[in-house]
């Protein structure tokens, strides 16, 4: 005997039905068309809060650990407004004492979390895209101090150098080098950032996982 769906419950399958197409396909439509998604209001635009902040996207750039660019020419610094809010006090806190912020990375979209995998797929120096890294989060920065003409200070290492020397507890760096850092670390955590102690640029915002990944577009 063959079942048949009362007619109330039919016609409520079918206007969910229609809902679902009316909601997907101009999504779909749009990733066919090469549209580049909406970035969620929580994104925001690094240097309209700081003016001072100079950016230098290691990523948009063939200087960089893989050799080559992974971000869009032209890509600016987004960051989670609670990520921003922290690094305004921060630039303020440096500002007061002759210093100026220098971004190497912010926001990332996961799409290029995973272009990264694709050339290094080595946990410790790329976050698996399938768990996602804090920068696909907009709610991790790296950086360093600068000084007032915008020439990056000293510090005990090149941005990603993956070795003991980036490490924070690393003391056979300069006296110069070892100043910059500890600024730059007591500022960032008085403004609420969290540390990654084998990165002297890397901080986060804490509980930064709570966040979710994104994957917005990094061109104004």
């Amino acid at each position: 005997m063959m079942w048949t769906m009362p007619n109330e419950p039919r016609r409520i399958a079918r206007a969910v039905t229609l809902l679902v197409t009316a909601t997907c396909a101009p999504l779909a439509a749009a990733r066919d068309a090469g549209t580049p998604p909406a970035r969620p209001d929580v994104l925001q635009r690094a240097s309209l809060r700081i003016p001072d902040l100079i950016e230098d996207l290691r990523y948009a750039a063939d200087d960089n650990f893989l050799h080559r660019a992974v971000y869009p020419k032209g890509s600016v610094c987004w960051l989670h407004r609670d990520t921003l809010d922290r690094l305004e006090r921060a630039a303020k806190a440096l500002r007061a004492k002759g210093y100026r912020l220098l971004v190497y990375d912010c926001y990332r979209p996961r799409s290029v979390q995973w272009e990264m995998w694709k050339i290094l797929p080595r946990p410790g120096y790329v976050a698996d895209p399938r768990k996602g890294s804090n920068h696909n989060r907009g709610t991790a920065v790296d950086l360093t101090l600068a000084d007032e003409n915008g020439r990056a200070v000293e510090m005990p290492t090149p941005f990603d150098t993956f070795s003991p020397a980036a490490h924070h507890g690393y003391a056979k760096a300069s006296k110069a080098a070892i100043a910059h850092r500890e600024i730059l670390r007591e500022a960032m955590e008085a403004a609420g950032f969290r540390k990654n102690r084998m990165e002297w640029w890397h901080y986060d915002v804490p509980g930064a996982t709570r966040y979710p990944i994104l994957d917005a577009p990094l061109l104004p």
